[in-house]
């Protein structure tokens, strides 16, 4: 189906992901139209030419009338998890209530909208010693309340549940792995970024990342072959700990395998290296997302692991 003309919304526009996907549909011969929003208000130096912002809540009515306005017929929800987008995580919780208020939107009646695509996270996913390494969408998903995993899964759950309720529309779901890229400032980029690299001291574990564009790509794709369903996403090849931080040009600064939360934000100020508390399960026991589902769909990332580190070591050598 991607000879069809589309009519795309991309909601929180302004973070890298949002601006990446923008950029790239908006080059795409089977794309007529591609609206750039926000839900909340910009600062001065988030504002940009042909971004709108069109509040989601409490009122719904106006995001309903752009809908309308602008015969939407595809909504790529960016925002559910702040580092999924490129920004950095104020807070370990899922953006649920915008989640539950755009898909009241998508599912009305009179709606326009006939594909909806939700950028998620892998975060979704257990990690620990007991956890396989590589995980696919049929993975149990089994996490405590009050974590990040389990915000993201009841975001999850309702936009299935719309999917469900609403059988005229196609509902995706993209689990993003650890993005990396141009202007990205999530824990893992952020922690690849330091000179030299903190380090768990005794462990090497196996990662894998996610490259801005081809996380981009992934949901041009997804949009322009209404895809359903689950689809795990992530930059081709696995790479180990050690050999990830040399590959982007670092070296190792060996620590122990603890994080103290409640000092992260002092020692971040005071520029001293420390491991982030989000990450401690992936420095110890690695991660990594079985993407077959949407190559056999037909998408291939642009980017594997060294690539990404490569490029990432070569902006940081250009500071």
């Amino acid at each position: 189906m991607a000879d069809r003309i589309r009519r795309v919304l991309v909601t929180r526009a302004s973070t890298p992901l949002g601006r990446a996907l923008v950029e790239r549909l908006r080059g795409a011969p089977d794309v007529e139209q591609v609206c750039a929003v926000e839900s909340r208000p910009l600062s001065p130096s988030q504002r940009e030419p042909g971004l709108d912002v069109v509040p989601l809540v409490p009122d719904h009515r106006p995001f309903v009338e752009s809908l309308a306005q602008e015969a939407i017929d595809t909504v790529i929800q960016c925002g559910l998890t702040q580092d999924r987008c490129g920004l950095r995580r104020d807070d370990g919780e899922a953006d649920v209530i915008s989640t539950m208020s755009l898909g009241a939107v998508i599912a009305q009646p009179d709606s326009p909208v006939r594909s909806w695509i939700v950028a998620s996270s892998t975060d979704v996913y257990p990690i620990s010693s007991y956890a396989p390494l590589v995980q696919s969408e049929k993975t149990p998903i089994v996490n405590p309340p009050a974590t990040p995993g389990a915000s993201i899964e009841e975001a999850e759950e309702y936009a299935r549940d719309v999917a469900i309720r609403s059988p005229h529309l196609n509902v995706a779901i993209l689990r993003l792995q650890h993005l990396v890229g141009p202007g990205v400032r999530g824990a893992l980029a952020r922690l690849l970024s330091q000179r030299p690299v903190p380090s768990p001291i005794g462990y090497d574990p196996t990662i894998q990342l996610l490259h801005l564009e081809d996380a981009a790509d992934a949901l041009a794709f997804a949009a322009r072959h209404e895809l359903a369903g689950l689809y795990n996403v992530a930059s081709a090849g696995l790479i180990h700990w050690r050999d990830a931080v040399r590959a982007a040009g670092s070296d190792p600064l060996p620590m122990l395998p603890v994080a103290f939360a409640p000092l992260e934000g002092l020692a971040a100020r005071a520029g001293l290296p420390h491991l982030p508390a989000e990450l401690m399960g992936l420095l110890r026991y690695g991660h990594a997302a079985d993407t077959n589902r949407i190559e056999r769909a037909g998408w291939r990332s642009r980017w594997d692991q060294r690539s990404i580190l490569a490029e990432l070591g070569t902006t940081l050598a250009d500071r």
